[in-house]
């Protein structure tokens, strides 16, 4: 499928108003969301901002040129609050950065563009996807979509069930992408198997979980240093460059595909127009 009056960048920022104001309907703005925070003793305070962006990079090299999308200024500030005990970490409240994203995105009711993305790299703020994106459906009829890297899978046999259930923060998952992404920002002297409590947590209550789902009905509020206290969790030290390429492959891919997908499901469901 061909769309006219696609501008040359895919970035926001580089365009015109003039090309703002001349863009497909069909074109998907996509708003990049993440964090600033500890990643234990091994990793930046922006790794989820890095590893975003990595995804992003991507995910623009894998996308038809056709496909019309737009990377809007990211949001790098997320809300942190279960990190703000270790130095550095940055955080707004729930509430206002809910109001933060609507507010921007709503922005774009002057522009012919009515399809939004809402991707996400930061678990802690996963759940305010959902109401933010239905306000934006209810009171300006965008077709407003959300996604959340981890959400996306891992290939077979990079990671194991262990490390993929409990190496939420900092460990073999986020350590490879960043050794593939940002090797330079990775201080792997440092690195070390942070074990989670949540492991021996599974082990003696049965609806319980830190991070709940796949059978297990109740979370509760945790701060960082409640699972490890390094703050980071999982088996970095078994963290590889090469898996680090293979997972933003397969993610990049996802996000491809997804994108793609909005084309097909957006006139079905009502996009604003």
């Amino acid at each position: 499928m061909t769309y006219a009056t696609l501008p040359a960048s895919r970035l926001w920022t580089e365009l015109t108003t003039v090309e703002a104001a001349a863009l497909p309907p069909e074109t998907v703005a996509l708003l990049p969301v993440s964090a600033v925070e500890q990643h234990g003793p091994h990793m930046p305070l922006g790794t989820d901002a890095y590893i975003n962006r990595g995804i992003l990079a991507r995910m623009l090299e894998l996308l038809p040129s056709d496909v019309p999308v737009l990377i809007l200024p990211e949001q790098t500030v997320g809300t942190s609050q279960e990190h703000l005990d270790f130095a550095g970490s940055l955080s707004q409240t729930p509430t206002r950065l809910m109001q933060i994203w609507t507010e921007l995105l709503a922005c774009l009711a002057n522009t012919p563009v009515r399809r939004l993305l809402i991707f996400n790299s930061h678990g802690g703020q996963s759940g305010l996807l959902a109401p933010v994106t239905l306000d934006l459906r209810v009171k300006h009829g965008f077709f407003a979509a959300y996604a959340s890297w981890f959400d996306g899978g891992y290939p077979e046999g990079l990671f194991t069930d262990e490390e993929i259930t409990h190496g939420m923060h900092a460990g073999a998952i986020e350590t490879s992408l960043m050794l593939h992404l940002r090797p330079d920002l990775v201080r792997m002297p440092f690195s070390d198997n942070f074990a989670s409590r949540s492991i021996a947590l599974d082990t003696v209550v049965s609806q319980f979980s830190a991070n709940p789902g796949g059978g297990r009905m109740g979370g509760f509020g945790w701060k960082a240093q409640d699972l490890q206290p390094s703050g980071a969790t999982g088996d970095a030290s078994i963290a590889t460059a090469e898996k680090g390429r293979l997972l933003l492959d397969h993610l990049a891919t996802k996000l491809a595909t997804l994108i793609a997908d909005i084309g097909k499901v957006a006139p079905v469901y009502g996009d604003g127009r």
